[in-house]
């Protein structure tokens, strides 16, 4: 099995994306992650993949502790010449995610048949959410926050540290949840 993670970290390399391998349940939850989404994000509410329309921390909790691993992806992107990057910051996380996607893909091509992604940010391949009825099911994951994951913590586990405000580079984030 060891080789199948190897195989994926490679792949992530190949797409640009930097892979560390994590125990599952390492990855600390926290409820308190949730005041994020629902006190400090204007998309609450507004999306099939955000809360209060997805599983709730404790139900996550639940589900994975059904994985033993995880790899922790980053997506490092240059934004030294964008101006208002919070701006930029949804074009960003959807390039991040459709990378991201497709290692889950490949994730579950390699044998992993209960590989998950947890997207960086919300999802916005829609300009707008239908909340009646996702109109692309194949392609809604939630954010590791939606769920409680503290990103912070999860990546210091790996020894390495989330930067906030640094205008010349933007982390995207997501969690391939492996099994």
């Amino acid at each position: 099995m060891l080789g199948k993670f190897e195989d994926l970290v490679e792949k992530a390399s190949e797409m640009g994306l930097k892979a560390y391998f994590l125990k599952a349940g390492d990855i600390p939850i926290e409820n308190r992650i949730a005041l994020k989404c629902a006190y400090g994000c204007r998309g609450y509410g507004k999306r099939l993949s955000c809360p209060p329309h997805i599983m709730s921390i404790d139900e996550f909790r639940k589900v994975i502790e059904e994985y033993s691993s995880a790899l922790l992806l980053i997506d490092e992107c240059d934004t030294t010449g964008i101006k208002d990057v919070l701006e930029a910051w949804s074009g960003l996380r959807k390039d991040s995610f459709h990378k991201m996607f497709e290692l889950e893909q490949e994730a579950f091509r390699e044998g992993f048949t209960f590989a998950h992604l947890l997207r960086p940010g919300s999802c916005n391949e829609c300009k707008v959410c239908n909340l009646e009825k996702c109109v692309k099911p194949e392609m809604r994951r939630f954010a590791p926050e939606a769920v409680g994951i503290n990103i912070q913590k999860a990546m210091e586990g790996a020894g390495l540290v989330l930067e906030f405000c640094k205008p010349e580079k933007t982390s995207c984030v997501g969690i391939l949840l492996l099994e």
